[in-house]
């Protein structure tokens, strides 16, 4: 091969490059502000879940101890809302915890989590004793609750204490996964207990 060949697959290589690299960086800039909101929307979503009494929430930067305050309408504080992480069994599973003073979950949620499908994501499966016939048949359809059901093994945390989570039920098949859910929680709770009690 000759040596202008190579500079001209060199140069049709840096300018196919260069090309991929002018739309990758244009569709960033048209979809960076989309991704934002939905990220914010998300957030705030996932704060209206672990503390659903509070209708406003500040966000106070600690570094890596860093919480949001939720306050009602009257500016009150009601709870306080921190992220725990730890690994489980094939990934770090990510979770939104919302707390009163006294150390009381208001709720929790999963917000990353990349565990072995059918054991480790029990952590975020909903349960249900609907079955197909309950829901095209007449009768049952009027008695269906319209309230959205929710993770069980999320929903055991609501009204525990964080200093005393013995309690939780531990999933079958899914030891690692649920421990790990537990054990960040209790670990990082007792870190915020102490980090908010300076915030009025």
């Amino acid at each position: 091969m000759k040596r202008n060949d190579y500079l001209k697959f060199g140069a049709t290589l840096f300018i196919i490059c260069l090309i991929a690299a002018g739309l990758l960086s244009s569709v960033y800039s048209l979809t960076k502000d989309k991704i934002e909101a939905q990220k914010t929307r998300e957030e705030k979503l996932s704060l209206e879940e672990v503390l659903p009494q509070a209708q406003n929430f500040d966000f106070i930067d600690r570094g890596e101890n860093s919480f949001y305050v939720g306050k009602d309408a009257q500016d009150n504080i009601l709870g306080y809302a921190f992220v725990a992480e730890k690994r489980g069994y094939s990934s770090d599973i990510v979770t939104m915890v919302g707390i009163t003073e006294d150390g009381t979950i208001q709720g929790i949620k999963i917000l990353s989590q990349n565990e072995t499908p059918g054991l480790g994501t029990k952590i975020i499966e909903v349960e249900s004793d609907k079955t197909i016939w309950s829901v095209l048949s007449k009768e049952s359809t009027e008695a269906i609750s319209v309230e959205i059901p929710k993770p069980w093994f999320q929903e055991q945390f609501k009204g525990k204490n964080v200093r005393n989570l013995d309690e939780i039920e531990i999933i079958t098949g899914a030891t690692i996964s649920s421990e790990a859910v537990i054990d960040s929680i209790k670990e990082k709770a007792e870190q915020m207990l102490e980090v908010i009690k300076d915030v009025e």
